[in-house]
């Protein structure tokens, strides 16, 4: 099975999963979030990159909740307009969001959308250098034992990921109905060195 089919596969198998077995599994999957992020125990502020959900994905939006509530600052992807992901050559920059202002941060409402520079308040919601991260929680379509990520085609995530400082835990998240037996990779996809599933 080619990528594209099973990306299909695994999709509509996740959307299969009924919505309040989706919402206590991802509930199950933030808590373990929040494990790893105390026994980690680096002292003082941190920083974590999460996603807004799409459709049927595992929702991390309580473990955001908890980040910020252990005063973690909390950072989403925002994706780039074509010129400026030209000047700095990556589709998507991570953005703070304070939790009082995630409903008005256009880049949480519409994940996917481009924006350039001038579209987002970067006082109100600053890039963070990909140095600065401690954590990133990463989306997926599919994942095997080996840590294999099936993403959904953009490649974003590829290209930022070796950005990060070797101390960031990166982090997959997924429901189990995503673990395939293998997921067919190429020479830029890089497996995942975590991935918690519920």
């Amino acid at each position: 099975m080619d990528k594209a089919e099973l990306r299909r596969a695994v999709i509509a198998r996740r959307n299969a999963i009924d919505l309040d077995v989706r919402a206590a599994k991802s509930a199950v999957v933030c808590a373990r979030l929040v494990e790893l992020m105390e026994v980690s125990g680096t002292a003082g502020q941190r920083t974590v990159a999460v996603y807004a959900a799409m459709d049927s994905e595992v929702d991390p939006a309580a473990f955001a909740a908890a980040a910020a509530a252990r005063g973690w600052r909390v950072a989403y992807p925002c994706m780039l307009s074509a010129s400026d992901a030209a000047a700095c050559g990556q589709r998507m920059c991570m953005r703070t969001v304070a939790a009082g202002d995630v409903s008005a941060a256009p880049f949480i409402a519409h994940p996917t959308r481009a924006f350039a520079a001038t579209d987002i308040d970067s006082n109100r919601c600053p890039i963070v250098p990909a140095a600065e991260l401690d954590m990133v929680v990463v989306p997926l379509v599919a994942f095997d034992r080996t840590g294999a990520r099936l993403g959904y085609g953009g490649g974003c995530y590829d290209r930022y990921l070796p950005m990060l400082s070797p101390a960031c835990q990166i982090v997959g998240i997924a429901f189990d109905e995503q673990r395939v037996e293998h997921v067919p990779t190429e020479a830029h996809d890089l497996p995942l060195p975590n991935i918690v599933s519920a």
